[in-house]
């Protein structure tokens, strides 16, 4: 992926939070994440994207939604950044990851686009155990913990409604 492929999805991902499309923008976090697996600053984008709270939640503010966008900005910045110079870095003899790796980030990000599906059908069953999949592959993964969460919070919501 040429740095220019990554700024149009981290173009695309501010676009979608900014109207509040949050399961859209973790989808294209994802996409960029398998062809960039070396770069911290989309995993931090993808677990800040994973917590922003919905217009309709109780702790959502102007204020806040503000501030989380400049977080935001900052963060897509430093993942361009962290691209460029591990570009740099490449093309002195670095490594490029194995196909192991990208074929288990390929496979978590269908388990996650799984979920995404069950939770719009409010199927938030099936949504945890495609989410528990991943933690076969990558039992720390935060954002598994945190959609977890998520998936807990509107099933919770969902019930009361």
């Amino acid at each position: 992926m040429s740095i220019d492929s990554l700024t149009t999805l981290l173009r695309e991902v501010h676009q979608e939070v900014r109207t509040h499309r949050y399961t859209q923008a973790l989808k294209i976090i994802r996409d960029a994440k398998i062809i960039d697996l070396h770069n911290i600053y989309l995993l931090a984008l993808e677990q800040f994207v994973a917590v922003l709270p919905a217009p309709s939640a109780p702790g959502f503010s102007e204020e806040r939604f503000a501030e989380d966008e400049q977080l935001l900005s900052l963060l897509i910045d430093r993942a361009l950044s962290d691209r460029l110079r591990r570009d740099t870095r490449r093309s002195e003899g670095a490594l490029v990851p194995d196909e192991r790796s990208l074929s288990l980030e390929k496979i978590k990000n269908q388990y996650f686009q799984r979920a995404d599906q069950f939770i719009e059908a409010k199927e938030f069953g099936r949504a945890l155990e495609e989410i528990q999949r991943i933690f076969f592959f990558d039992p720390d993964n935060i954002v598994a913990k945190e959609y977890q969460q998520k998936i807990g919070q509107l099933a919770e919501l969902n019930r009361k409604a």
